[in-house]
């Protein structure tokens, strides 16, 4: 019991912290993305806009994985069904790559990127501790 208590606070906590961030993206986006890198060429806009669709995905990823955990939690879905239809966050190759660097790259952007590279980090590593302590992955080690 003490363990649905701490997993359903730690995933609180994350929930929350993903979307004050998701809506900060969103808002970012909406109001100073533009403003901040319409001096910039084509091609460096490119590279801003591809990072700040990393920014999305990430929080994405992040927000339907906490999803899906808070159904578990809830018994909407049993854990092997979830990790049946879905691949493990640890294998998102575009959201696990590290923040790039970029000279003209606006301090807000910046900083969307690197927190949301962390959580998705810490939600990655979540995960896996649970996929490698669910039924289904013991079951899976003992084949």
């Amino acid at each position: 019991m003490g363990t649905i208590n701490t997993t359903q606070v730690w995933l609180d906590k994350t929930y929350k912290e993903t979307l004050s961030l998701l809506e900060e993206a969103k808002h970012y986006h909406a109001y100073k993305f533009r403003k901040q890198t319409k001096h910039l060429i084509p091609v460096k806009k490119l590279e801003m806009t591809k990072e700040s669709l990393r920014v999305t995905s990430r929080l994405s990823h992040t927000m339907a994985w906490l999803l899906s955990e808070k159904a578990i939690i809830n018994e909407e879905i049993a854990r092997y069904e979830f990790e049946a239809q879905f691949r493990p966050l640890s294998e998102e190759d575009i959201c696990l790559r590290p923040p790039d660097t970029f000279d003209d790259c606006p301090n807000g952007l910046m900083s969307l990127m690197d927190r949301s590279f962390e959580l998705f980090l810490r939600a990655s590593r979540l995960e896996a501790m649970l996929r490698t302590n669910s039924p289904t992955c013991m079951i899976q080690r003992l084949h």
